[in-house]
């Protein structure tokens, strides 16, 4: 027995199964770190839960690591003699950790990552950042920042240099292999063993009518959607996103009655009047949650919840806002297709998916033709989320990047010019563009309030009130912001000017309130107008959404043409209005319409809310939908609004003509 344990312990098939449970532990260990550095998105979990999530979770671990190493496996299992030298196995030693370190580091890194992606990274991160030329410092900087996040992944990956098992020190002789006549059969079969079990590890099973695992596979193992980035390793979720296939028609209804359920062209109708010619200004704010401004969160704490926008509070007060709006997506590219182009996201970024080339009708290329100057204005890198190229594609003339800001003494050391001295050249830049006498459509993307969120080192004193660094960083935005209202009071041009304020998507979740499916997506969206077009009311009734921009602006500019959108024109009460928000995370579909929301997963009703009474969406009214007579209106636009994404996706229909 002890000879055959000797010598089994040197098989370069044992070697390569002892390492692989080696990462087997290390991944999990890193599942669970993941939760415990997240914890606070996940407080619904037990420890229970947990271990239901992580027996889950080792299917995805096996998958992954079966990808990753199935050259490793091969060359381990090969029925060569040669295998079982030293010379041979410090080959494979050097691939081994040269691949499982790289899955190490993403794995770990993506603990950080997840707080601004909402989930496991996938594929499309290559896409999103493919272009930016500072990405060495902004991979420093996620690391440096969170030393926990560092410090655990140095030490996984000393765990896996130094635990690396390899006993084969000599070279073999011939007579520590048994006669050929039994190696080379033996061996056979191990190798076609070995390699159909990694086939089948890979796919999730062994099954043969089984479907490969996906990421949507995890929800097996969790209660909620959100849960899903536990049971998940990141290593998995690239690779099989890596070809991913466009969108599955959900074929609800016969194409001849989508329109009359759900039409995403608008305004087919001309309108009564000319077209009033009034400036625009778009404030895209990084990452402003709702939850960080005291103006919408008054009764909060008893009522002694302050915030930390000031500015925006004060300017709020004279501003048409609303108290439910809703972001269309989790990403900073999410924001402007839904916000110009009325895109809203499903399932995957549209600027990064296989329909990005499509042609939209976007709101800078409709007002351009209408004499309008138009400008984007951003302070990173001009490559950064390919942020200049689609700009270009939905009509924006100008684009006024890092490339083209003067000093760059003021560039944060990460991602962009800090918000003030930038703010404060957007300021000089429109009136600069006021005084051509042409209307003009301006937009201008902040940048200070992510991560690492700087702050000039004569502003640490200052904004000082906060629980997170988040908290400071959107005071100091807030204060850039106010600066810029400063530089153009005054200025003629302002009192004919729609101000329009978003935000991107939400940002780090603090508070337990806004840790749900809704709070991912709740922000800020107001219009200001100086010249007094609207008039200062939060309406606690209208929805509104990203994709409800571009129609409400053409609808206060009184704009005569048919165009394309998924949202809606908030201020139009006509009999075709309906109070509605549509969005998704990660395919799992929100249907709001006035007091009431609904959840479809898998294309199929999953959750029933009145979420204005349960803002924590924590009571499941599914058992009662006999109650909700608008439920199956809710359904058919749901339904519809899918199966119109999804086929006019597919078609290249995204335009009214």
């Amino acid at each position: 027995m002890y000879s055959f344990l000797k010598n089994l312990r040197k098989q370069p098939g044992f070697i390569m199964a002892v390492n692989f449970a080696l990462l087997m532990a290390i991944y999990m260990l890193s599942r669970w770190f993941f939760y415990y550095m997240n914890i606070h998105s996940f407080q619904d979990v037990t420890f229970k839960d947990m271990m239901t999530i992580s027996w889950g979770g080792m299917r995805f671990d096996v998958s992954a690591l079966c990808y990753l190493n199935l050259l490793c496996i091969f060359m381990q299992f090969i029925p060569l003699k040669r295998r079982h030298t030293a010379r041979y196995q410090k080959v494979v030693m050097i691939l081994f950790l040269i691949i499982n370190l790289l899955g190490v580091l993403v794995n770990v890194a993506d603990v950080a990552y997840y707080e601004f992606g909402g989930r496991r990274t996938t594929a499309t991160i290559f896409a999103e950042y493919g272009g930016e030329s500072n990405l060495g410092i902004i991979l420093l900087n996620s690391i440096t920042g969170y030393w926990k996040v560092w410090l655990f992944g140095v030490v996984m990956i000393l765990a896996v240099v130094f635990l690396y098992y390899n006993p084969i020190k000599r070279v073999s002789r011939a007579a520590d292999f048994p006669a050929n006549r039994i190696y080379y059969p033996v061996h056979s079969v191990v190798f076609l063993l070995a390699m159909l079990l990694a086939i089948s590890g890979a796919r999730g099973g062994l099954g043969l009518k089984m479907h490969p695992l996906r990421q949507d596979s995890a929800e097996l193992y969790c209660k909620k959607p959100v849960e899903a980035a536990i049971v998940l390793n990141t290593p998995f979720t690239l690779i099989t996103t890596a070809h991913k296939k466009g969108y599955q028609d959900p074929n609800f209804f016969a194409k001849d009655q989508l329109d009359g359920i759900f039409n995403p062209v608008r305004n087919t109708v001309p309108k009564g009047g000319e077209m009033r010619k009034l400036n625009v200004v778009v404030f895209i704010m990084e990452s402003f949650s709702m939850e960080y401004m005291g103006f919408f969160n008054k009764d909060r704490d008893d009522g002694h919840y302050q915030g930390y926008t000031p500015f925006l509070d004060s300017l709020l007060a004279k501003s048409y806002s609303f108290e439910y709006g809703f972001a269309n997506g989790i990403r900073s590219v999410d924001c402007m297709p839904a916000s110009f182009a009325g895109i809203p996201r499903y399932i995957n970024p549209y600027c990064y998916f296989l329909y990005s080339n499509n042609t939209l009708q976007g709101l800078p290329e409709m007002l351009k033709n209408e004499g309008y100057t138009t400008a984007f204005f951003h302070g990173a890198p001009n490559t950064t989320l390919g942020f200049k190229s689609f700009t270009n594609s939905i009509g924006f003339g100008s684009y006024y990047g890092m490339d083209e800001y003067p000093n760059k003494n003021d560039f944060d050391g990460t991602w962009a010019i800090l918000d003030e001295p930038y703010l404060s050249y957007f300021a000089e830049k429109s009136d600069e563009i006021a005084q051509q006498g042409k209307p003009f459509f301006l937009t201008v993307f902040t940048a200070s309030s992510h991560e690492p969120f700087p702050i000039p080192d004569k502003y640490k004193s200052v904004f000082t009130r906060g629980d997170i660094p988040m908290h400071r960083s959107i005071s100091y935005a807030d204060h850039s912001i106010k600066q810029y209202f400063e530089k153009v009071k005054g200025k003629q041009w302002v009192d004919s000017t729609i101000f329009v304020f978003t935000a991107d998507h939400c940002g780090v979740r603090f508070r337990d309130d806004y840790n749900n499916e809704m709070g991912r997506f709740l922000i800020p969206i107001f219009f200001y107008t100086p010249g007094g077009q609207l008039t200062a009311k939060c309406d606690s009734t209208r929805l509104i959404q990203q994709t409800d921009i571009m129609p409400t602006v053409l609808g206060l500019l009184n704009y005569q043409k048919p165009y394309f959108t998924f949202g809606k024109d908030v201020f139009d009460q006509d009999s075709t209005f309906v109070n509605f928000v549509f969005n998704d995370l990660d395919g799992h579909s929100m249907y709001y319409l006035d007091d009431l929301m609904i959840e479809y997963r898998n294309n199929r009703l999953f959750g029933i809310y009145e979420y204005k009474k349960d803002f924590s969406l924590k009571n499941n009214l599914l058992e009662k939908k006999d109650q909700y007579p608008q439920l199956p209106f809710m359904q058919r636009q749901m339904e519809a609004i899918l199966e119109q994404y999804i086929t006019r996706m597919k078609e290249n229909r995204l335009t009214a003509q």
